[in-house]
């Protein structure tokens, strides 16, 4: 496989491009990265809602963030690093779909994005020619003699 290398807009338009919402991992300040669901915005920043759980808005408000997207069945890989803040009542997204969590954006954070990076992988196996009309030659059969007949 090999990869090609993706820019900024690429990356956005790409995450923007497959829904809004996500999952992701996130890691704060360069520890370990956790699965976390999130939500995309246009210009790329991202919301990361926790509901009644005020932890991660402690952990993070203030420091840098690295998101990953994608996965194992993703043929791209994307990576935005930013500075997080608490959700406030106004970053909660307006779609219809997101609207039936209105308490999922309670608590959370905000990572505004400095820059998406990002790989998308590309499958260049060589493809086989193309078979033509003439018949292909026959293996010879394990263990038959050159004189031997097949019927008995």
């Amino acid at each position: 496989m090999d990869t090609l290398e993706l820019t900024h807009s690429d990356c956005l338009a790409l995450v923007c491009s497959h829904d809004h919402s996500h999952t992701a991992m996130i890691a704060i300040d360069g520890g370990r990265p956790r699965p976390v669901a999130c939500f995309v915005r246009e210009g790329g920043d991202v919301l990361v809602p926790t509901g009644t759980d005020p932890s991660l808005t402690r952990a993070a408000t203030g420091r840098p963030v690295t998101i990953s997207f994608g996965g194992e069945r993703s043929s791209w890989t994307i990576t935005g690093v930013g500075l997080a803040r608490p959700l406030g009542h106004h970053d909660r997204p307006r779609l219809p779909h997101v609207l039936a969590l209105r308490y999922a954006f309670d608590n959370g954070i905000l990572v505004r994005i400095a820059r998406l990076s990002g790989h998308r992988f590309t499958d260049t196996a060589p493809i086989p020619a193309q078979r033509d009309a003439s018949a292909a030659p026959a293996r010879p059969q394990r263990g038959a003699s050159p004189g031997a007949s097949s019927m008995r």
